[in-house]
């Protein structure tokens, strides 16, 4: 087959992005909007005019009670990923790669926020996306030097990143030419980047079956982009203004939902060069090169126009859910869990309120005659204290319709669908504010296991978060790294500056999330170290120093109490004694040591003897035993020869008395 053609790869392109899963106007658009929808309160679309409109917040309220627990679990570890390393000599590497890939994320990227949107996305919008790449900008400064001599301005004119805009010169009193120059110098800058994906965005093939986008026919991103920044990225100006663009009123009911204000929605710019074109990022799998094998290529395009065609290593986009579903790419969320709890909650307040709107001001029921004027504009008014005026006896004319309060048997269906929400998402609001009186006629064990329960839910999100979309992000950076960083540099990891060259870093494959489930509150947390604190407490008292616990593991132990305390850095309260060696022990301490060894050599000393006499008691008895077996055998022989003499005498009268009558 020939190689693929510009619009031949064009189509194929706009053909997968036909029929990707999360285009507008698709299932997956439809409740990721309606999601947003009842997360902002919005109306449910049911209201009646003069009856109660309110909404309930049970989406936002599941969410942002999530929320909080994942960013702690994954933002206070010293590290969030720890390379696992492949041999004892690979263990400081390994450590460092480790420490170096978290300080990218954490430090060269706005990871609070790249993360809390993450989780955002896949609570809200079914998945959560991020996007990671190695990005290259121009950066171009003026400087300026005086004084040069011929020399100096020469090596610094050697530089192809140096280009002059000034320059003078003069001569000193030595008669030697000194030039003075203002250079403007123009270089790469590379940095990583991580940025979220909003989920209107994304695309991925239709028949993806499962949550990681690597195993797909085609991802992408379908993106609006000002044409500034795409003259910007390096692409021709004559084909960048033939490109079509996109107007406010093309917007998905995706993107209106989100931008749910009127201030907040794009409007169309005439001003050429703001305009937005929508651009299509595609990594997807094809015979380009008409080989008959498929290969992952990187395709831009936007209008009829093929953008930017290379090969691909691996694809950027790495996706969370917080409920994967078998065989699927897009799971499920905790917003869709409770969005029908929201509608009935809504449902039964506005009906609470409106029945104690009709019980606290009642409709009126009067005669069609005898009624004045004055007397039907002050039942129309109504005031607190209010004066009616009737022409004759209002009991004549005049009855108020009372409505009944009936609103306090919804009461108990309200608890009933606030206790669905807890039962569906783990998200347990009966802790908080709880004090030690109101527990005292509860057992403990009840009240942890339910909140344990309701815990657990909320850390198998975190689970799945960690082993999915963390793990495969935290590998790919990695990976780019190595591919792009070919410098050494100079970075600040754990307090200390070292120097890290990733041109001796080896693939990594192995990886360990650490999000330290099941650790408690810090509550919990801070006994358990008081517990270890006391017992080493105890054990340096008891002269144990350097025996049983080290300077390390006392620091180790304070370390841990400022961690608790989320102050994260041990060094500014503590020195850490590293690995020096430990002080030579004291005089008691060596007594003790010498009083230990003693007696080992001693007990040493006893179990030998003990064996030895087992051994002697054994042969003892086994010589006893041999005498026993040879007395009985001279007894046995002796009685034989004994019979043999009794039988040779009875021969010899049998032989005497018979040869003697044989003879007569």
């Amino acid at each position: 087959m020939p190689k693929m053609t510009d619009q031949e790869l064009l189509g194929v392109v706009d053909a997968e992005f036909a029929s990707a899963m999360g285009i507008a106007g698709g299932e997956i658009s439809t409740e990721r909007a309606r999601a947003w929808k009842y997360y902002l309160s919005e109306p449910i679309g049911n209201e009646v005019n003069g009856q109660s409109q309110v909404v309930t917040s049970d989406v936002a309220e599941v969410v942002d009670g999530i929320m909080p627990s994942l960013l702690r679990l994954f933002t206070t570890a010293d590290n969030l990923v720890s390379f696992d390393p492949v041999g004892p000599e690979d263990e400081e590497v390994a450590a460092q790669e480790s420490d170096y890939v978290n300080y990218i994320f954490f430090k060269r990227n706005d990871a609070f926020m790249i993360l809390y949107t993450w989780f955002f996305d896949a609570l809200v919008q079914k998945n959560g996306i991020v996007k990671a790449w190695y990005e290259t900008t121009e950066k171009t400064t003026t400087e300026s030097y005086t004084g040069l001599t011929q020399e100096e301005l020469f090596s610094l004119l050697s530089d192809e990143d140096v280009k002059p805009i000034e320059r003078s010169e003069d001569v000193d009193d030595n008669g030697q030419v000194l030039h003075d120059i203002v250079v403007q110098r123009t270089c790469d800058e590379g940095r990583f980047v991580v940025e979220n994906v909003p989920p209107d965005e994304y695309r991925i093939s239709g028949d993806s079956r499962g949550l990681n986008p690597s195993q797909a026919r085609m991802v992408g991103q379908e993106r609006e982009v000002r044409r500034a920044d795409l003259l910007s990225m390096g692409f021709d100006r004559a084909i960048v203004e033939k490109l079509p663009s996109v107007g406010a009123k093309n917007r998905s009911s995706e993107q209106l939902a989100r931008n749910n204000k009127t201030d907040e929605n794009s409007v169309d710019t005439a001003e050429f060069w703001n305009q937005m074109v929508l651009v299509r990022d595609a990594y997807i799998l094809v015979d380009y090169e008409g080989t008959g094998r498929l290969e992952r290529r990187k395709v831009m395009t936007a209008g009829n126009e093929v953008l930017e065609n290379e090969p691909a290593d691996s694809q950027p986009f790495h996706i969370i859910s917080a409920k994967p579903l078998p065989h699927k790419h897009f799971g499920s969320c905790p917003a869709e869990a409770v969005m029908d709890v929201q509608e009935v909650s809504t449902t039964l307040l506005r009906q609470t309120l409106d029945n104690l709107y009709h019980s606290n001001n009642p409709g009126h029921a009067i005669a069609e005659r005898g009624i004045g004027d004055n007397t039907l504009d002050d039942l129309l008014t109504r005031r607190v204290g209010g004066i009616t005026r009737f022409a004759g006896n209002p009991a004549e004319v005049y009855m108020p319709l009372t409505v009944p309060f009936t609103a306090g048997a919804t009461f108990p269906m309200l608890e009933y669908f606030d206790k669905v929400k807890r039962d569906r998402t783990g998200v347990h609001a009966d802790s908080d504010g709880l004090n030690p009186d109101a527990l005292k006629n509860v057992q403990q064990s009840v009240m942890g296991q339910a909140f344990d329960i309701s815990r657990l839910k909320i850390e198998a999100i975190a689970r799945i978060f960690a082993e999915t979309g963390i793990k495969s992000l935290f590998l790919h950076l990695h990976e780019l790294i190595l591919k792009h960083q070919d410098k050494k540099s100079v970075v600040k990891l754990r307090n200390q500056w070292v120097e890290v060259d990733p041109t001796s870093w080896r693939d990594r494959f192995d990886m360990t999330v650490n999000i330290g489930l099941g650790i408690g509150s810090r509550d919990q947390n801070r006994l358990t170290l008081e517990s270890i604190k006391q017992i080493q407490s105890e054990l340096v008292a008891g002269g144990g120093m350097n025996l049983l616990v080290t300077p390390k593991n006392l620091y180790n132990t304070a370390a841990e109490f400022v961690k608790n305390a989320h102050l994260k850095d041990p060094s500014k309260y503590f020195t850490d004694p590293g690995d020096q060696k430990a002080p030579p022990p004291s005089d008691q301490q060596q007594q003790m040591q010498k009083q230990q060894q003693d007696l080992m050599q001693y007990q040493q000393q006893l179990d030998a003897k003990a064996q030895q006499l087992k051994e002697q008691q054994i042969m003892l008895d086994h010589q006893v035993e041999l005498a026993k077996l040879k007395e009985a055998q001279e007894k046995r022989e002796d009685a034989l020869m004994v019979a043999m003499q009794g039988l040779k005498n009875d021969l010899l009268e049998i032989h005497a008395k018979y040869g003697a009558a044989a003879g007569g």
